[in-house]
């Protein structure tokens, strides 16, 4: 169990390098490689106990929910409080205390946070009742039963996830919006998982036997930022997606959503999008291929690299828990290193390795009962004062 907790709380670790970059911005790239932290997740044991969607051991939580809706600060709090327990179970079953790298942090962190992107299967019975609710099976047929007015959905089927309907839906968005208000008929409206749902239905109802599925290639965050620019949604929702006066904050408009439910959103603000970008004669952006899910990539990372922190509330926390007693730069007073000396905090991921390599020494030193515990956003908060305190350039 303990190297399954091992990869979680190696997730939460990587806010430390959101310490570098006080004022929350995300303009360097996303880092780590998931298909290298998928490697260490397996020969690391970390499979043993915990799954991605049932699929793994049952000891630990399922990686692919675990920590939903969280920043990166706030699972590193979540998961920092638990590390004594980790470091007994570590002790009491003989095993040597692992250290890593900070490309090894880069890569796990990558993968398990990756795993979130995609949706787990929806239900095709509900999708069968919102096919017929929201009038879909008016105008289109899946399995040869629907009305002939847009196109059959069957080859919808060949894709595993949902993304290349809402990649179609979002092409044929205002065609379709002509057409629904020339027949008097509301356009349709997404909520929750409705979309996955749909998909789950088309895929069991298609008339396409034998298929051969298709995989997607990955979606890649970075991708995702270029064409956040390149199809004018900055315009309207800033360089990082944190809203302007002509569009909201992205962060918060998909907060604690899964893919599939940031695919409806972004669904249902197309009409407006629409008319919008009409009126100013621009044209209405389009997606090939994975460029939808790069760009939903790139919003749900924003998410998870939240860094915006208190200053004031930083310090607070740095006396509150006492770092000083450990950390301070008194002469004869210093137990730990001395944080506005260390170069540690300087690059993206130098504290969290710092941190997680060292944490038996600090067990050893303040035990579980002193264990400083972090809640809300006391790690975020406690981020921005450390590096505030840095005399390092």
């Amino acid at each position: 169990m303990i190297r399954g907790m091992l990869a979680v709380w190696l997730a939460a670790l990587l806010f430390f390098a959101i310490a570098s970059t006080a004022s929350g911005q995300t303009s360097e790239p996303f880092t780590g490689d998931p298909t290298v932290g998928r490697g260490i997740f397996v020969d690391r044991g970390c499979v043993d106990c915990h799954s991605i969607w049932d699929n793994g051991g049952s000891l630990g939580p399922d990686f692919a929910v675990v920590g939903a809706g969280r920043s990166l600060q706030q699972l590193a709090g979540l998961f920092w409080n638990h590390t004594p327990r980790m470091i007994e179970t570590v002790r009491d079953r003989g095993t040597e205390w692992p250290t890593f790298s900070e490309d090894d942090l880069a890569d796990i962190i990558s993968y398990i946070y990756y795993v979130k992107l995609f949706d787990e299967p929806g239900d095709p019975e509900s999708g069968e009742r919102w096919f017929r609710e929201k009038r879909c099976v008016a105008c289109h047929a899946v399995g040869g039963i629907g009305g002939d007015v847009g196109p059959p959905l069957d080859s919808y089927a060949n894709y595993v996830a949902p993304i290349m309907l809402a990649t179609g839906l979002w092409n044929s968005g205002p065609a379709m919006q002509a057409s629904q208000v020339a027949r008097g008929v509301p356009m349709p409206i997404f909520v929750g998982r409705e979309m996955s749902d749909i998909h789950a239905y088309i895929r069991q109802r298609s008339s396409l036997r034998d298929r051969e599925l298709i995989f997607l290639q990955p979606p890649d965050p970075n991708a995702g930022r270029g064409l956040f620019a390149e199809k004018g949604c900055s315009r309207c929702h800033g360089d990082d997606g944190r809203g302007t006066r002509s569009g909201p904050d992205l962060r918060t408009a998909t907060q604690r959503m899964q893919v599939s439910e940031i695919a409806g959103q972004l669904w249902n603000h197309s009409f407006q999008m629409s008319a919008a970008m009409g009126a100013l004669s621009s044209t209405f952006p389009k997606f090939q291929a994975t460029e939808m899910a790069d760009v939903i990539s790139f919003l749900y990372y924003l998410r998870f690299y939240e860094s915006d922190g208190d200053l004031e509330a930083g310090e607070r926390v740095y006396v509150s828990k006492r770092c000083a007693s450990c950390h301070a730069g008194e002469a004869n007073s210093i137990v730990g290193p001395d944080l506005s000396q260390s170069e540690s905090i300087l690059t993206p991921l130098g504290l969290a390795t710092a941190m997680w390599n060292h944490a038996p020494a600090m067990y050893d030193l303040i035990q579980w009962e002193e264990w400083p515990r972090f809640e809300g956003e006391e790690m975020r908060d406690l981020s921005v004062f450390l590096r505030s305190m840095s005399s390092k350039p």
